[in-house]
């Protein structure tokens, strides 16, 4: 519930017109299921094996013409630049990061 309400307090505090806001719009009108067939596990949260996982969901030879917008914006350095600068900003406003990290495995009984 609270990642939610974190994911909400981030977005309410994004300038509409910023790069950011701009491509989560984009995203959030993605259809979901060619990106939920191409998901797979995490392998961990180390920063490379993390960034290798992010670029699988964007191989170009996998992407629906309208995810290809989504892919390019992330290379391009300016709105990047911009985007990371902005939530730095909110995180700062906030004290508090948004991070990543590993969602907890249900223990199997033996």
């Amino acid at each position: 519930m609270r990642q939610i309400q974190h994911l909400l307090v981030l977005c309410s505090l994004l300038r509409r017109d910023s790069p950011l806001a701009r491509i989560l719009t984009t995203a959030l009108e993605l259809d979901p299921v060619p990106m939920a067939a191409r998901a797979t596990p995490a392998p961990s949260v180390h920063p490379q094996e993390t960034k290798d996982w992010l670029e699988s969901f964007w191989d170009p030879a996998a992407l629906t013409p309208d995810e290809v917008e989504v892919a390019a914006w992330q290379n391009n350095i300016t709105e990047m630049v911009t985007a990371v600068e902005e939530i730095h900003a909110i995180e700062k406003l906030i004290d508090i990061r948004l991070t990543s990290e590993k969602a907890e495995q249900p223990k199997i009984a033996e």
